[in-house]
């Protein structure tokens, strides 16, 4: 902390730089100076330090996602993504204060579901009702957008918190640059009405869409080509069904399913330049879940319900950044 001591006088400036030096003593006819000033410099709240701290934090904003899970493929480097958020003892699921923990925590995707309204709006929520992740009752679908944040949202111990159901553009403009959104749709919302709020956001970079048949992938590709998919792959005969109704397979990663992965794939599609996703929840919950083999089947996302403990496995937080610097197509080029 730097204090300080303002000295004035009615002086003129030479007088007073004479009269105010440390060695002179004030004229006898000189009126008492005031009595000193204590200022405190405090930080400015839009001080540089705080600004290259929240850029630093939005390590993602501009990335080419494609590229970058391309780069992955390429030095064999496996990333987390958070299924439905990553919740944790006092933080929800499909919240963006939990979405942001995961993030800090090492995830680059975070995975959450999007229910649709009786008002039309785009709400983060798993189920069809809001009993389970509320403090109140009701169908997703019957109640409006501000009827549904009037109730806290819950952990998964049915501890209530202080947040409030968030609706798609808020979590949305909280995680950007931070994380990568990956959307899982529920209920009676479509891909189609889906994509005009993510057009609105202009987030068509900076989202994986899932998809859970080969026709959604192929109607998804063919009114959002720029888009990043995540389709179910148990087949390189699956994969061939996907060229031939002309996507791009370079906007696909393919979600081998739950369980342990599939490395014979995961090399076959590999050699088509296709990444792979998987998860197993179950081994997660039953304390079996063995992150390092996981990775050496090949996969580029691992979907995991514990982030903290998956990112300290696999070093994520320091891999995924490294990754980044190490991959000037995800930047553009730069």
């Amino acid at each position: 902390m730097n204090r300080l001591l303002v000295c004035a006088s009615s002086l003129p400036v030479l007088a007073w730089l004479a009269a105010c030096g440390p060695e002179t003593a004030p004229p006898p006819d000189a009126p008492p100076p005031p009595p000193a000033v204590e200022q405190v410099q405090e930080p400015a709240p839009d001080s540089p330090a705080e600004a290259d701290r929240a850029e630093a934090e939005r390590w993602l904003a501009g990335v080419d996602v494609g590229a970058y899970l391309d780069c992955a493929r390429e030095q064999g480097v496996t990333l987390l993504s958070a299924h439905r958020t990553g919740p944790r003892a006092g933080f929800a699921e499909n919240d963006h204060e939990t979405a942001l923990q995961s993030a800090a925590d090492g995830a680059v995707f975070v995975e959450f579901d999007i229910g649709l309204t009786a008002d039309d709006r785009l709400v983060l929520m798993h189920d069809r009702t809001i009993d389970r992740t509320t403090t109140g009752e009701g169908l997703v679908e019957e109640m409006s957008l501000d009827e549904i944040a009037a109730f806290r949202l819950v952990d998964n111990d049915g501890q209530a918190l202080e947040g409030r159901a968030d609706a798609f553009h808020e979590f949305m403009s909280e995680i950007d640059g931070r994380a990568i959104a990956q959307l899982d749709l529920k209920g009676s919302l479509t891909h189609e009405r889906l994509m005009q709020d993510v057009r609105e956001l202009d987030a068509l970079d900076r989202v994986l869409v899932i998809t859970y048949r080969l026709d959604q992938a192929i109607a998804l590709h063919e009114m959002a080509p720029e888009v990043m998919i995540s389709a179910g792959i148990s087949s390189l005969e699956d994969l061939a069904t996907l060229e031939e109704a002309g996507v791009d397979l370079t906007r696909i990663v393919a979600w081998l399913g739950l369980g342990d992965g599939d490395a014979a794939l995961d090399a076959a599609l590999a050699d088509r330049g296709v990444e792979t996703s998987f998860g197993n929840f179950r081994a997660e919950r039953e304390g079996a879940a063995d992150h390092e083999r996981w990775a050496q089947t090949g996969v580029e996302v691992i979907s995991v319900d514990n982030v903290p403990a998956a990112a300290a496995s696999l070093d994520a937080r320091a891999r995924s950044r490294a990754l980044l610097e190490a991959c000037p197509a995800a930047r553009g080029g730069l």
